[in-house]
Protein backbone atom coordinates (compact mmCIF):
# COMPACT_ATOMS: atom_id res chain seq x y z
CA UNK A 1 0.00 0.00 0.00
CA UNK A 2 1.41 3.34 -1.10
CA UNK A 3 2.39 5.82 1.77
CA UNK A 4 1.09 9.14 1.70
CA UNK A 5 4.13 11.57 3.01
CA UNK A 6 3.49 15.11 3.98
CA UNK A 7 5.88 17.98 4.71
CA UNK A 8 6.19 19.09 8.36
CA UNK A 9 8.52 21.87 9.02
CA UNK A 10 9.20 23.17 12.44
CA UNK A 11 7.87 26.81 12.70
CA UNK A 12 11.41 28.78 12.73
CA UNK A 13 10.79 31.39 15.11
CA UNK A 14 8.76 28.94 17.77
CA UNK A 15 11.95 26.31 17.27
CA UNK A 16 14.78 29.43 17.38
CA UNK A 17 13.67 31.00 20.41
CA UNK A 18 12.52 27.42 22.52
CA UNK A 19 16.29 26.29 21.95
CA UNK A 20 17.70 29.81 23.24
CA UNK A 21 16.45 28.02 26.38
CA UNK A 22 18.95 24.71 26.26
CA UNK A 23 20.43 25.82 29.18
CA UNK A 24 23.75 26.57 28.34
CA UNK A 25 25.79 28.89 30.72
CA UNK A 26 27.65 32.01 29.54
CA UNK A 27 30.75 30.26 29.91
CA UNK A 28 29.85 26.94 28.70
CA UNK A 29 28.57 28.45 25.49
CA UNK A 30 31.70 30.69 24.38
CA UNK A 31 33.86 26.99 24.26
CA UNK A 32 31.04 25.21 22.52
CA UNK A 33 32.38 27.85 19.72
CA UNK A 34 35.75 27.44 20.84
CA UNK A 35 35.64 23.62 20.49
CA UNK A 36 35.08 24.64 16.27
CA UNK A 37 37.89 26.62 16.37
CA UNK A 38 39.95 23.41 17.35
CA UNK A 39 38.34 21.49 15.50
CA UNK A 40 39.49 22.93 11.95
CA UNK A 41 42.89 23.12 13.64
CA UNK A 42 43.15 26.92 15.34
CA UNK A 43 46.05 27.78 16.80
CA UNK A 44 45.29 30.96 18.27
CA UNK A 45 41.81 31.90 19.40
CA UNK A 46 40.79 35.57 20.57
CA UNK A 47 37.86 36.32 22.77
CA UNK A 48 36.70 39.46 22.69
CA UNK A 49 34.66 41.19 25.77
CA UNK A 50 33.46 45.06 25.12
CA UNK A 51 35.87 47.42 26.46
CA UNK A 52 33.12 50.52 25.91
CA UNK A 53 29.91 50.62 27.66
CA UNK A 54 28.23 52.11 24.43
CA UNK A 55 29.50 49.45 21.86
CA UNK A 56 28.62 45.45 23.33
CA UNK A 57 29.53 42.92 21.87
CA UNK A 58 31.43 39.34 22.18
CA UNK A 59 33.83 38.09 19.33
CA UNK A 60 35.53 34.82 18.97
CA UNK A 61 37.80 35.05 16.57
CA UNK A 62 40.71 32.53 15.07
CA UNK A 63 42.81 31.40 12.32
CA UNK A 64 41.62 27.87 11.64
CA UNK A 65 40.99 26.40 8.10
CA UNK A 66 38.18 28.87 7.75
CA UNK A 67 34.96 27.96 5.61
CA UNK A 68 33.91 28.55 1.90
CA UNK A 69 31.10 30.32 0.92
CA UNK A 70 29.04 27.28 0.57
CA UNK A 71 30.64 25.65 4.09
CA UNK A 72 29.89 28.85 6.00
CA UNK A 73 26.18 28.44 4.42
CA UNK A 74 25.50 25.02 5.78
CA UNK A 75 27.21 25.66 9.33
CA UNK A 76 24.51 28.04 10.07
CA UNK A 77 22.45 25.68 9.18
CA UNK A 78 20.17 24.14 11.88
CA UNK A 79 21.71 20.76 11.85
CA UNK A 80 24.82 20.83 9.17
CA UNK A 81 24.84 18.37 6.33
CA UNK A 82 28.38 18.06 7.00
CA UNK A 83 26.95 16.49 10.46
CA UNK A 84 25.58 13.08 8.59
CA UNK A 85 28.71 11.68 6.93
CA UNK A 86 31.59 9.97 9.41
CA UNK A 87 33.33 12.49 11.59
CA UNK A 88 36.64 13.21 11.58
CA UNK A 89 38.61 11.56 15.20
CA UNK A 90 39.30 15.12 16.40
CA UNK A 91 36.45 16.70 15.69
CA UNK A 92 35.07 18.29 19.29
CA UNK A 93 31.30 19.22 17.78
CA UNK A 94 28.21 16.32 18.54
CA UNK A 95 25.12 17.01 16.56
CA UNK A 96 25.41 20.18 14.26
CA UNK A 97 24.09 22.74 16.25
CA UNK A 98 26.11 24.23 18.91
CA UNK A 99 27.29 27.21 16.74
CA UNK A 100 23.52 28.28 16.77
CA UNK A 101 22.23 27.15 19.99
CA UNK A 102 24.94 27.87 21.86
CA UNK A 103 25.44 32.03 20.07
CA UNK A 104 22.16 32.37 20.58
CA UNK A 105 21.09 31.00 23.69
CA UNK A 106 23.41 34.24 25.00
CA UNK A 107 22.24 36.91 22.14
CA UNK A 108 19.82 37.53 19.20
CA UNK A 109 22.05 38.38 16.24
CA UNK A 110 24.97 36.13 15.30
CA UNK A 111 27.19 37.19 12.73
CA UNK A 112 29.55 34.86 11.56
CA UNK A 113 32.71 35.64 8.73
CA UNK A 114 35.02 33.06 7.35
CA UNK A 115 37.94 33.14 4.97
CA UNK A 116 39.50 30.60 2.50
CA UNK A 117 40.73 31.08 -0.23
CA UNK A 118 41.58 33.98 -0.16
CA UNK A 119 37.77 35.28 0.12
CA UNK A 120 35.50 36.54 2.96
CA UNK A 121 31.85 35.05 3.03
CA UNK A 122 29.59 36.44 5.75
CA UNK A 123 25.97 35.18 7.50
CA UNK A 124 23.97 36.67 10.02
CA UNK A 125 20.99 34.96 11.97
CA UNK A 126 19.42 37.85 13.29
CA UNK A 127 16.30 36.87 15.78
CA UNK A 128 14.45 39.95 14.75
CA UNK A 129 13.77 38.92 10.96
CA UNK A 130 13.26 35.50 11.81
CA UNK A 131 10.47 36.86 13.99
CA UNK A 132 9.32 39.22 11.67
CA UNK A 133 8.82 36.86 8.38
CA UNK A 134 8.53 33.81 10.44
CA UNK A 135 10.97 31.94 8.21
CA UNK A 136 14.13 30.21 8.61
CA UNK A 137 15.93 33.45 6.37
CA UNK A 138 19.41 34.62 7.14
CA UNK A 139 20.98 37.20 5.92
CA UNK A 140 23.89 37.02 3.42
CA UNK A 141 26.23 39.56 3.54
CA UNK A 142 27.58 41.80 0.63
CA UNK A 143 31.00 42.74 0.25
CA UNK A 144 29.73 46.31 1.65
CA UNK A 145 28.44 44.84 4.91
CA UNK A 146 31.75 42.53 5.25
CA UNK A 147 34.13 45.13 5.55
CA UNK A 148 31.80 46.33 8.49
CA UNK A 149 31.75 43.15 10.29
CA UNK A 150 33.47 43.90 14.03
CA UNK A 151 37.09 42.58 13.94
CA UNK A 152 37.16 41.67 10.42
CA UNK A 153 40.39 43.57 9.99
CA UNK A 154 41.53 39.88 12.57
CA UNK A 155 41.17 37.97 9.12
CA UNK A 156 43.75 40.79 7.25
CA UNK A 157 46.78 38.20 9.15
CA UNK A 158 45.75 34.53 8.46
CA UNK A 159 45.30 33.22 4.90
CA UNK A 160 42.03 31.46 6.93
CA UNK A 161 40.29 32.20 10.08
CA UNK A 162 36.65 32.69 11.05
CA UNK A 163 35.08 35.49 13.37
CA UNK A 164 32.37 34.83 15.14
CA UNK A 165 30.28 38.18 16.48
CA UNK A 166 27.20 38.31 19.21
CA UNK A 167 25.29 41.31 19.78
CA UNK A 168 22.14 41.97 21.25
CA UNK A 169 22.27 40.44 24.44
CA UNK A 170 18.42 40.78 25.44
CA UNK A 171 18.74 38.13 28.40
CA UNK A 172 21.21 39.62 29.97
CA UNK A 173 19.83 43.50 29.61
CA UNK A 174 16.18 42.21 31.32
CA UNK A 175 17.81 40.25 33.78
CA UNK A 176 20.38 42.70 34.51
CA UNK A 177 19.71 46.55 32.88
CA UNK A 178 23.24 46.23 32.24
CA UNK A 179 24.82 44.55 29.44
CA UNK A 180 28.16 46.42 29.87
CA UNK A 181 29.06 45.62 33.54
CA UNK A 182 27.06 41.98 33.42
CA UNK A 183 29.53 40.82 30.51
CA UNK A 184 32.68 42.37 32.39
CA UNK A 185 31.92 40.36 34.74
CA UNK A 186 31.67 37.13 33.02
CA UNK A 187 35.58 37.94 31.72
CA UNK A 188 36.95 36.43 34.47
CA UNK A 189 35.06 33.34 35.13
CA UNK A 190 34.77 32.73 31.10
CA UNK A 191 38.88 32.77 31.56
CA UNK A 192 38.96 30.25 34.82
CA UNK A 193 36.30 28.26 32.84
CA UNK A 194 38.34 28.21 29.50
CA UNK A 195 41.60 27.35 31.23
CA UNK A 196 40.11 24.11 32.90
CA UNK A 197 38.28 22.55 30.07
CA UNK A 198 41.02 23.73 27.08
CA UNK A 199 43.99 23.05 29.89
CA UNK A 200 45.24 19.86 28.11
CA UNK A 201 45.55 22.22 24.52
CA UNK A 202 47.01 25.01 26.51
CA UNK A 203 49.83 23.48 28.30
CA UNK A 204 50.92 21.21 25.09
CA UNK A 205 54.28 22.34 23.94
CA UNK A 206 55.78 23.71 20.55
CA UNK A 207 53.70 23.52 16.87
CA UNK A 208 50.74 21.98 19.35
CA UNK A 209 50.06 24.49 21.56
CA UNK A 210 46.99 26.37 21.52
CA UNK A 211 46.76 29.94 22.53
CA UNK A 212 43.67 31.65 23.94
CA UNK A 213 43.35 34.96 25.09
CA UNK A 214 40.55 36.94 26.17
CA UNK A 215 41.19 40.49 24.93
CA UNK A 216 44.89 41.04 25.89
CA UNK A 217 45.16 38.50 28.85
CA UNK A 218 46.92 35.09 27.56
CA UNK A 219 45.34 32.19 29.04
CA UNK A 220 47.20 29.67 31.24
CA UNK A 221 46.02 25.88 31.14
CA UNK A 222 44.96 24.66 34.77
CA UNK A 223 46.89 21.67 36.08
CA UNK A 224 43.75 19.99 37.86
CA UNK A 225 46.29 16.87 38.37
CA UNK A 226 49.12 18.50 40.31
CA UNK A 227 50.83 16.02 37.72
CA UNK A 228 54.17 17.63 38.52
CA UNK A 229 54.04 18.16 42.26
CA UNK A 230 56.10 16.16 43.54
CA UNK A 231 53.96 14.55 46.62
CA UNK A 232 51.21 13.72 43.86
CA UNK A 233 51.11 10.02 43.71
CA UNK A 234 50.70 8.94 40.09
CA UNK A 235 48.88 5.30 39.44
CA UNK A 236 49.96 3.12 36.47
CA UNK A 237 47.11 3.97 33.48
CA UNK A 238 45.08 1.37 31.97
CA UNK A 239 42.33 0.79 29.46
CA UNK A 240 38.71 -0.53 29.38
CA UNK A 241 37.65 -1.58 26.19
CA UNK A 242 34.04 -0.54 25.14
CA UNK A 243 31.53 -1.23 22.45
CA UNK A 244 30.43 1.57 20.04
CA UNK A 245 26.85 1.61 18.75
CA UNK A 246 28.33 -0.11 15.40
CA UNK A 247 29.83 -2.96 17.26
CA UNK A 248 33.50 -1.81 17.18
CA UNK A 249 35.66 -1.98 19.90
CA UNK A 250 37.38 1.15 21.44
CA UNK A 251 39.31 1.83 24.29
CA UNK A 252 38.46 3.66 27.36
CA UNK A 253 42.20 5.48 28.87
CA UNK A 254 42.18 5.80 32.39
CA UNK A 255 45.21 7.59 34.52
CA UNK A 256 44.55 7.56 38.13
CA UNK A 257 46.45 10.31 40.91
CA UNK A 258 46.65 11.03 44.19
CA UNK A 259 46.61 14.40 45.28
CA UNK A 260 49.07 15.95 48.21
CA UNK A 261 47.13 17.06 51.31
CA UNK A 262 46.18 20.71 51.51
CA UNK A 263 48.92 21.46 53.75
CA UNK A 264 51.25 20.73 51.01
CA UNK A 265 49.83 22.93 48.46
CA UNK A 266 51.76 26.04 47.73
CA UNK A 267 49.41 29.21 46.60
CA UNK A 268 50.38 28.58 42.89
CA UNK A 269 49.59 25.06 43.45
CA UNK A 270 46.27 26.01 44.73
CA UNK A 271 45.44 27.83 41.96
CA UNK A 272 47.02 25.50 39.16
CA UNK A 273 44.62 22.69 40.68
CA UNK A 274 41.22 24.81 40.16
CA UNK A 275 41.06 27.04 43.40
CA UNK A 276 40.98 25.39 46.99
CA UNK A 277 36.98 25.88 46.83
CA UNK A 278 37.25 22.90 44.36
CA UNK A 279 40.10 21.00 45.95
CA UNK A 280 38.03 18.93 47.94
CA UNK A 281 34.47 19.03 46.47
CA UNK A 282 35.55 18.70 43.01
CA UNK A 283 37.28 15.41 42.97
CA UNK A 284 36.21 12.16 41.20
CA UNK A 285 36.09 11.25 37.67
CA UNK A 286 37.75 13.71 34.91
CA UNK A 287 36.11 12.76 31.38
CA UNK A 288 38.09 14.06 28.76
CA UNK A 289 36.44 13.63 25.00
CA UNK A 290 39.07 14.25 22.77
CA UNK A 291 41.35 15.77 25.39
CA UNK A 292 38.40 18.26 26.27
CA UNK A 293 36.99 18.20 29.56
CA UNK A 294 33.27 17.22 29.26
CA UNK A 295 32.75 16.38 33.23
CA UNK A 296 34.95 16.46 36.10
CA UNK A 297 34.37 16.19 39.60
CA UNK A 298 31.88 13.31 40.00
CA UNK A 299 32.09 9.88 40.81
CA UNK A 300 28.98 8.80 39.28
CA UNK A 301 27.22 7.19 42.09
CA UNK A 302 30.61 5.41 43.03
CA UNK A 303 31.24 4.08 47.02
CA UNK A 304 33.28 7.05 48.51
CA UNK A 305 35.72 6.76 51.08
CA UNK A 306 39.22 7.81 52.81
CA UNK A 307 40.75 6.69 49.77
CA UNK A 308 38.77 8.76 47.27
CA UNK A 309 38.94 11.70 49.20
CA UNK A 310 42.35 13.36 47.24
CA UNK A 311 41.87 11.41 44.18
CA UNK A 312 41.10 12.71 40.81
CA UNK A 313 40.57 10.12 38.27
CA UNK A 314 41.53 11.22 33.83
CA UNK A 315 39.44 9.12 31.68
CA UNK A 316 39.93 9.65 28.16
CA UNK A 317 36.74 8.78 25.38
CA UNK A 318 36.78 9.36 21.87
CA UNK A 319 34.13 10.93 20.09
CA UNK A 320 33.29 7.45 18.67
CA UNK A 321 31.40 6.58 22.26
CA UNK A 322 29.32 10.11 22.29
CA UNK A 323 26.37 7.91 22.31
CA UNK A 324 27.20 5.21 24.39
CA UNK A 325 28.18 7.97 26.99
CA UNK A 326 25.81 10.30 26.50
CA UNK A 327 27.29 13.27 25.85
CA UNK A 328 24.68 16.34 25.28
CA UNK A 329 24.47 19.47 22.56
CA UNK A 330 26.09 21.39 25.15
CA UNK A 331 29.06 18.66 25.94
CA UNK A 332 28.15 19.53 29.78
CA UNK A 333 27.33 16.33 30.65
CA UNK A 334 28.04 13.08 30.38
CA UNK A 335 26.69 9.27 32.38
CA UNK A 336 28.98 6.28 32.75
CA UNK A 337 27.53 3.30 30.87
CA UNK A 338 26.42 0.49 33.34
CA UNK A 339 28.60 -1.81 31.07
CA UNK A 340 31.86 0.20 31.60
CA UNK A 341 30.91 1.53 35.54
CA UNK A 342 31.61 -1.99 37.01
CA UNK A 343 34.91 -2.36 35.21
CA UNK A 344 36.12 1.10 35.71
CA UNK A 345 35.44 0.87 39.25
CA UNK A 346 36.96 -2.61 39.76
CA UNK A 347 40.07 -1.16 38.01
CA UNK A 348 40.23 2.14 40.04
CA UNK A 349 39.95 0.36 43.27
CA UNK A 350 42.99 -2.14 41.73
CA UNK A 351 45.28 1.11 41.11
CA UNK A 352 44.65 2.74 44.44
CA UNK A 353 46.82 -0.18 46.49
CA UNK A 354 48.39 0.10 49.44
CA UNK A 355 50.42 3.15 48.47
CA UNK A 356 47.73 5.44 48.63
CA UNK A 357 46.82 4.38 51.93
CA UNK A 358 48.78 7.36 53.76
CA UNK A 359 45.67 9.03 52.70
CA UNK A 360 43.70 7.11 55.48
CA UNK A 361 43.60 7.47 59.03
CA UNK A 362 46.91 6.49 61.10
CA UNK A 363 46.22 3.28 63.52
CA UNK A 364 44.22 0.47 63.39
CA UNK A 365 40.29 0.77 64.28
CA UNK A 366 39.01 -0.58 67.35
CA UNK A 367 35.78 -2.50 68.05
CA UNK A 368 34.34 -3.63 71.17
CA UNK A 369 31.78 -6.15 68.78
CA UNK A 370 33.02 -6.46 65.35
CA UNK A 371 29.75 -7.60 64.24
CA UNK A 372 28.54 -4.40 65.08
CA UNK A 373 28.30 -1.35 62.79
CA UNK A 374 29.35 1.81 64.66
CA UNK A 375 28.76 5.29 63.89
CA UNK A 376 31.96 5.94 65.10
CA UNK A 377 35.03 4.55 64.79
CA UNK A 378 38.05 4.28 67.56
CA UNK A 379 41.34 4.84 65.94
CA UNK A 380 44.11 3.29 68.18
CA UNK A 381 47.57 4.46 66.82
CA UNK A 382 50.00 3.06 69.49
CA UNK A 383 47.92 4.22 72.44
CA UNK A 384 46.99 7.71 71.12
CA UNK A 385 43.21 7.23 70.37
CA UNK A 386 41.37 9.83 67.66
CA UNK A 387 37.48 9.40 66.78
CA UNK A 388 36.07 9.69 63.90
CA UNK A 389 33.14 9.47 62.23
CA UNK A 390 32.11 6.33 59.93
CA UNK A 391 30.99 6.96 56.49
CA UNK A 392 29.96 3.74 55.66
CA UNK A 393 27.79 3.46 58.84
CA UNK A 394 23.94 2.50 57.11
CA UNK A 395 22.71 5.90 58.94
CA UNK A 396 24.34 7.68 55.78
CA UNK A 397 22.86 5.14 53.63
CA UNK A 398 19.62 7.74 53.98
CA UNK A 399 21.65 10.72 52.41
CA UNK A 400 24.56 9.06 50.30
CA UNK A 401 22.66 8.70 47.07
CA UNK A 402 20.28 11.52 47.70
CA UNK A 403 22.73 14.28 47.31
CA UNK A 404 25.29 14.57 44.32
CA UNK A 405 29.16 14.09 44.72
CA UNK A 406 29.65 17.93 44.99
CA UNK A 407 27.51 18.20 47.92
CA UNK A 408 28.79 14.57 49.41
CA UNK A 409 32.14 16.54 49.51
CA UNK A 410 31.20 19.45 51.47
CA UNK A 411 29.09 16.89 53.78
CA UNK A 412 31.91 15.26 54.30
CA UNK A 413 34.49 18.15 55.09
CA UNK A 414 31.63 19.72 57.79
CA UNK A 415 31.81 16.13 59.48
CA UNK A 416 35.75 16.33 59.60
CA UNK A 417 35.32 19.61 61.51
CA UNK A 418 32.94 17.94 63.67
CA UNK A 419 35.75 15.26 64.26
CA UNK A 420 38.19 17.86 64.84
CA UNK A 421 35.67 19.63 67.59
CA UNK A 422 35.11 17.17 69.68
CA UNK A 423 34.73 18.27 72.93
CA UNK A 424 36.82 15.48 75.15
CA UNK A 425 37.82 17.68 77.89
CA UNK A 426 34.08 18.91 78.64
CA UNK A 427 32.46 15.69 77.76
CA UNK A 428 34.68 13.77 80.49
CA UNK A 429 33.98 16.55 83.28
CA UNK A 430 30.26 16.32 82.21
CA UNK A 431 29.84 12.27 82.51
CA UNK A 432 32.09 12.28 85.69
CA UNK A 433 29.46 14.35 87.39
CA UNK A 434 26.65 12.55 86.14
CA UNK A 435 25.36 15.22 83.84
CA UNK A 436 25.02 13.93 81.05
CA UNK A 437 21.49 12.76 79.74
CA UNK A 438 21.71 9.37 78.48
CA UNK A 439 17.74 8.90 78.76
CA UNK A 440 15.69 7.63 75.67
CA UNK A 441 12.24 8.62 75.43
CA UNK A 442 9.52 7.22 73.47
CA UNK A 443 10.28 10.41 70.73
CA UNK A 444 13.42 8.87 70.47
CA UNK A 445 12.28 5.96 69.82
CA UNK A 446 9.78 6.44 67.58
CA UNK A 447 12.54 8.56 65.54
CA UNK A 448 15.25 5.50 65.29
CA UNK A 449 11.82 3.64 63.79
CA UNK A 450 11.33 5.86 61.45
CA UNK A 451 14.62 5.81 59.81
CA UNK A 452 15.15 2.44 60.09
CA UNK A 453 11.87 2.18 57.81
CA UNK A 454 13.51 4.66 55.33
CA UNK A 455 16.42 2.41 55.27
CA UNK A 456 14.11 -0.73 54.84
CA UNK A 457 12.61 1.03 51.78
CA UNK A 458 16.04 1.90 50.25
CA UNK A 459 17.67 -1.78 51.07
CA UNK A 460 14.27 -3.33 49.50
CA UNK A 461 14.92 -1.01 46.27
CA UNK A 462 17.95 -1.74 46.07
CA UNK A 463 18.82 -5.25 46.73
CA UNK A 464 16.19 -7.78 46.02
CA UNK A 465 16.80 -9.16 49.90
CA UNK A 466 13.68 -9.98 51.83
CA UNK A 467 12.32 -7.75 54.60
CA UNK A 468 13.41 -10.16 57.28
CA UNK A 469 17.42 -10.64 56.13
CA UNK A 470 17.61 -6.24 55.74
CA UNK A 471 16.10 -5.78 59.24
CA UNK A 472 18.76 -8.51 60.99
CA UNK A 473 21.81 -6.23 59.22
CA UNK A 474 20.22 -3.43 59.88
CA UNK A 475 19.64 -4.39 63.47
CA UNK A 476 23.71 -4.76 64.13
CA UNK A 477 24.46 -1.28 63.38
CA UNK A 478 24.34 1.84 65.72
CA UNK A 479 21.84 3.34 66.72
CA UNK A 480 19.26 0.56 65.48
CA UNK A 481 21.31 -2.18 67.90
CA UNK A 482 20.02 -0.82 70.81
CA UNK A 483 16.65 -1.79 70.37
CA UNK A 484 16.25 -5.17 69.17
CA UNK A 485 12.52 -5.01 70.14
CA UNK A 486 12.21 -3.01 66.61
CA UNK A 487 12.17 -6.23 64.48
CA UNK A 488 9.09 -7.35 65.93
CA UNK A 489 7.63 -4.07 64.78
CA UNK A 490 9.11 -3.65 61.37
CA UNK A 491 8.42 -7.29 60.46
CA UNK A 492 4.21 -7.07 61.35
CA UNK A 493 4.35 -3.79 59.34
Amino acid sequence: MMKNYKENKPTADVLMSSMRAMGYSFEAAIADIIDNSISVQAKRIDVKFPINPSDIYIAICDDGKGMTKEELFDAMKYGSALKRGKRSEDDLGRFGLGLKAASLSQCRRLTVASKKENAISAYIWDLDVVEEKQDWLIIECTDEEIKNIKFIDYLDQYDSGTVVLWEDFDIIREASGNEYAELLGYQNSTADYLSLIFHRFLNKQGSEKLTIKINNFTLVGFDPFLEYHPKTTVRKSFTVPVKDKEGIERQITVQPYILPFQKDLSAEDKKNSGGIENYRSKQGFFIYRNERLIVWGTWFGRHRDELTKYARIKVDIPNTLDEVWGIDIKKQNARIPSSVRQRLNRAVDDAMDVAVRKQTYRGRISKIDDNIDYIWDRNDDRGTITYHINRESKIFDLIRDKVDDETWNYIDMVLEEIENSVPYQQIYIDKSQNKVNEDIDDERKAEIADKARVLIAIALKTTGDNKEDIIDRLLLSEPFNKYPELKEILLGE
